[in-house]
């Protein structure tokens, strides 16, 4: 029987071989501290980051969400699902909405896609509990299809609160959706990635690396070159920014 730590480090050096990694970053890992479906006649609110400036908390936060905010996405979805991880990390992920298996588990990355993306993390010597992560928003919405307008101007003032409240250093947006919901960008993360890009709020510009998400890497290994590259600029730039 193979110890399970042997079988976590065969499994890292699978997905280095299949995306012909040929180098290593370091020795050892990095540690950081530091819809609504709009009906007839019934108007949704539209709550911007001024009147979420009571919320200090993500308890707070979060509470307004499952009590106040009238939502359907809500109405259908079986949890509330809420960041994860280390929540003074100066690294923060958002992910794409949350399909109906990160749904019904109340988790932002489940199965398949959460091995791997623990195994691209581990690739550079980074540890996904140091890390704080959270969908872009809380619900699923129904079919997997994408916020219409209504859900976009009640559920992203909430996320944009949650980057200020964790204040980080590096943003990681894993998909297209905090592209396209976050920094207003539609022409797709494949044309998006292999850069940084900023988002600015009322506290600091943060940078940003749009990564590929895992479940497009596993229906597209091709582009586990790409992804490797991208978390190389990751690297480089906690080493820039002092944050190891």
């Amino acid at each position: 029987m193979i110890p399970s730590n042997m079988s976590k480090f065969l499994d890292d050096l699978k997905w280095q071989i299949e995306a012909g990694i040929d180098e290593a970053i370091s020795d050892s890992p990095l540690n950081f501290s530091e819809d609504s479906i709009k009906k007839e006649n019934k108007k949704t609110e539209n709550i911007s980051s001024n009147n979420l400036d009571q919320f200090k908390n993500f308890n707070h936060l979060y509470e307004y969400l499952a009590n106040s905010i009238d939502c359907e996405l809500k109405n259908i979805s079986k949890n509330l699902n809420k960041m994860q991880g280390n929540l003074n990390s100066k690294i923060m992920i958002i992910t794409n909405i949350p399909s109906p298996e990160e749904d019904k588990e109340g988790k932002v990355l489940v199965g398949k896609s959460y091995d791997l993306f623990i195994n691209i993390l581990s690739s550079i010597n980074l540890s996904l509990d140091s890390i704080c992560y959270t969908p872009i928003i809380p619900w699923k919405t129904p079919g997997e299809r994408d916020l219409n307008k209504v859900e976009i101007d009640l559920l992203i003032p909430f996320i944009k609160k949650q980057i200020e409240i964790i204040n980080p250093k590096i943003l990681i947006f894993l998909g297209a959706d905090p592209l396209k919901y976050i920094l207003q960008k539609n022409d797709g993360i494949l044309n998006s990635r292999g850069s940084f890009l900023h988002y600015k709020n009322n506290k600091s510009t943060i940078p940003c690396l749009p990564i590929l998400a895992p479940d497009f890497l596993m229906r597209r290994p091709e582009y586990k070159r790409e992804t490797w590259n991208d978390l190389i600029m990751l690297s480089e730039k906690i080493k820039e920014l002092n944050l190891q």
